[in-house]
């Protein structure tokens, strides 16, 4: 009886271990340890800062970006990696991800045709919890040639992974400080700011305080705004209390553009205020770009809803100006303009003089 009883407790203490080693808790709990790498912001200029310098037009007073979101979903063969990831990766087994034939491949092709642009990543930048695994296994195999120009922003999925550190641990220098999963840089007279839709994002909140004050200090007229969940979209979803809260501090500001990805489709909405409704004196300018790797079927448009494209992978191309923009949304496939236009600068509510 006493061999069985210690046979049996030897049983659920490997249970407990492999549990908690799939369930990543001692890569959250190193990573806690050891905390983020604060070096990349510790100086005058954060890494986004620099990768913005670096493809600004100062003679034309222009930059190009790119933007998108839902990325890379590797599919994943059957064997020990795939039932115990976390735990296979441990022992140093092969990955289960087969990274030949990925969606989202052709949207890094598509990129490749604006070496020089920056590329705003809406969230949800691997698939199925962004663990750390995901992100080199099947993300950097995917989009990996992109990485050195990315400005990120966490998604629903990233945070399946506790705390996120999986995406915090991978992009490092370029999430925020901490693991807040906000900053901000500048480019001209844009202020882009990355926020962060999975967390507390009303009053009160560190983000919310963190948003207000920079909003109120930053000198540029123009306000350009990422972040994972739209706030208002012609697929409405929960969890939406943080995006929401984000739209409306934004829009009381007179910022311009919000880039969302989470909906795996393009939508451009009318301008809106900040309870969602149409306005086009004062409104807030929302685009969803959630197909770098991910479709949807087609769906009915919302009142709210300016251009919808459904079925196609693609990318948002945006040349912001001094004082006005211009984009054009690329079918991956054909690199077609599924959809463009142009529009001016908000005007700034309580921007310094």
């Amino acid at each position: 009886m006493k061999r069985i009883g210690a046979g049996l407790a030897a049983l659920v203490a490997a249970a407990l271990l492999v549990t908690a080693i799939e369930g990543q808790w001692f890569g959250y709990a190193s990573f806690l340890m050891h905390g983020q790498d604060r070096s990349a912001w510790s100086g005058t200029e954060s890494e986004p800062q620099r990768i913005l310098d670096a493809a600004y037009d100062g003679q034309n007073e222009s930059i190009t970006l790119l933007a998108v979101g839902d990325i890379a979903d590797c599919p994943e063969r059957l064997n020990l990696a795939h039932v115990l990831p976390a735990t296979a990766g441990l022992l140093g087994l092969a990955s289960p991800f087969d990274t030949s034939h990925v969606p989202a491949s052709a949207t890094a092709e598509l990129a490749d045709r604006w070496p020089d642009a920056p590329i705003l990543a809406l969230g949800d930048l691997v698939y199925n919890s962004g663990t750390a695994r995901e992100f080199s296994d099947c993300f950097d195999q995917v989009w990996g040639q992109e990485r050195p120009r990315i400005l990120p922003t966490p998604g629903n999925h990233e945070y399946e992974t506790p705390g996120a550190f999986g995406y915090y641990e991978s992009w490092a220098g370029r999430a925020g400080l901490g693991s807040e999963g906000y900053y901000a840089a500048h480019a001209g007279n844009w202020l882009v700011l990355s926020l962060n839709s999975e967390v507390e994002a009303g009053a009160g909140s560190p983000q919310a305080q963190w948003l207000s004050d920079t909003l109120a200090a930053a000198p540029e007229a123009c306000v350009l705004a990422f972040y994972h969940r739209p706030a208002y979209s012609l697929q409405q979803r929960g969890g939406l209390d943080s995006a929401t809260a984000l739209f409306r501090t934004l829009q009381a500001a007179g910022a311009t553009l919000v880039l969302n990805g989470h909906n795996h489709f393009y939508e451009r909405s009318l301008p809106l205020a900040g309870d969602g409704a149409p306005d086009r004196s004062d409104g807030l300018l929302e685009f969803v770009v959630g197909t770098g790797g991910e479709t949807s079927k087609v769906r009915p448009v919302a009142p709210t809803t300016a251009s919808a494209v459904f079925g196609h992978l693609g990318l948002l191309r945006l040349e912001l100006g001094a004082d006005s923009y211009r984009w054009w949304f690329h079918d991956s496939a054909t690199g077609e303009v599924l959809d463009t236009g142009e529009g001016g600068c908000s005007q700034r509510v309580g921007a310094p003089a």
